[in-house]
């Protein structure tokens, strides 16, 4: 004869249920972040880059007759990355956020500065550290 479900039980199994697609996204995102993810630790660069901002896949750079800046090339609001230049703004194409040549954000979401990058100058290259 057939036994009857409780309610305990139920619930108990609809749970683990709803638990499985969250498990299986889970596993998907983490195997996308170890395909995607950058695994790059050292960037090098010609160092006859324009004066100004400029941006390469990685970096942004402001370059100047006296100095040369490195900043991550990610949104510091949701790691976007970005890839524009409108006059002297950096901006990011996800959501808007606006920073000036030092990194400074001066139109929101984002709130915090840009990650300034330490690098070297070797001869005719910029070496990077990207991490």
């Amino acid at each position: 004869m057939k036994e009857k479900l409780n309610r305990k039980d139920f619930i108990k199994g609809l749970m683990y249920l709803m638990l499985l697609p969250f498990l299986v996204l889970l596993n998907r995102m983490v195997k996308d972040h170890k395909r995607f993810g950058s695994t790059q630790q050292e960037l090098r660069l010609n160092n006859s880059i324009p004066s100004g901002l400029s941006i390469t896949d990685e970096v942004i750079l402001y370059k100047t007759n006296k100095e040369l800046k490195v900043y991550s090339a990610r949104c510091t609001h949701l790691g976007c990355k970005i890839n524009q230049i409108e006059g002297d703004e950096i901006v990011c194409p996800c959501h808007g956020s606006r920073y000036n040549f030092e990194g400074k954000p001066v139109k929101g979401p984002s709130i915090k500065n840009l990650k300034e990058l330490k690098f070297e100058l070797d001869g005719n290259e910029i070496l990077i550290n990207l991490s």
